[in-house]
């Protein structure tokens, strides 16, 4: 441990818009604290609500593994995508669980129809962001586990069909880069959808959207058995 405080990257604020804000002090008061003692971090998880609200450490911290969330409530990938080097390679992980997408979708659904965006476009936005979060980790010596969208179950949403459509295709098109560049791709979609193959099941989450207990207990089943198959021990 130095005497100094270190050299901190901190991207600052981007706007009232922006749900990256909510937590950008705490993250940069943990990182700081982090860099500062030289903590070594075995999995970082990085993503939205439903990592933010995913109790990781209670998960998977009992192996005696450093276990870090950076996910953030309402996050998009263009936000996440400029915290990146903030929030996760700044901090040097072995490996970051990276789950990001659906907020993007919500782009479907805006009141004003000018305000709308098509699924393509949407797609594209997604994927382009999530493939630069994985160039940048393995550029930093980090291994990137990347992981499906979940699947919705909002009916209240009059396009909620449309998204999970979308879901689908984008999950489609992450696993084939995935492969493509051998990255570990984590599949949650397909163990937690409903038997059309695309709508979340109904008892995984009180609000169609989030994982309840049971949810994260599927995932980190899920995380685990992927990882396994690639000698990754996560706890």
């Amino acid at each position: 441990m130095s005497d100094k405080r270190p050299s901190l990257i901190r991207p600052g604020l981007f706007g009232i818009e922006a749900a990256a804000d909510r937590r950008r002090n705490e993250f940069d008061f943990h990182n700081e604290a982090l860099l500062h003692y030289q903590r070594k971090i075995d999995f970082l998880f990085f993503g939205d609500s439903i990592t933010h609200w995913w109790d990781v450490d209670t998960y998977f911290g009992g192996a005696g593994h450093v276990i870090v969330n950076r996910g953030i409530g309402g996050d998009t990938t263009g936000f996440a995508l400029r915290r990146f080097a903030a929030d996760v390679t700044q901090l040097s992980p072995a490996c970051v669980v990276i789950l990001l997408g659906i907020n993007n979708t919500w782009a479907l659904d805006e009141w004003l129809p000018e305000d709308r965006k098509e699924p393509e476009e949407i797609q594209q936005e997604i994927v382009a962001d999530l493939t630069a979060m994985l160039t940048q980790s393995r550029a930093g010596g980090i291994a990137p586990i990347l992981c499906s969208l979940l699947p919705t179950r909002m009916e209240r949403y009059a396009r909620n069909g449309l998204r999970n459509e979308l879901v689908a295709s984008i999950n489609k098109a992450l696993r084939e880069y995935a492969c493509s560049e051998n990255i570990i791709f984590v599949d949650y979609h397909r163990h937690m959808t409903d038997q059309d193959g695309i709508t979340l099941h109904e008892e995984l989450a009180d609000d169609g959207l989030h994982p309840h207990v049971l949810g994260y207990d599927l995932m980190a089943r899920v995380l685990r058995e992927t990882l396994a198959t690639h000698g990754i021990e996560i706890g």
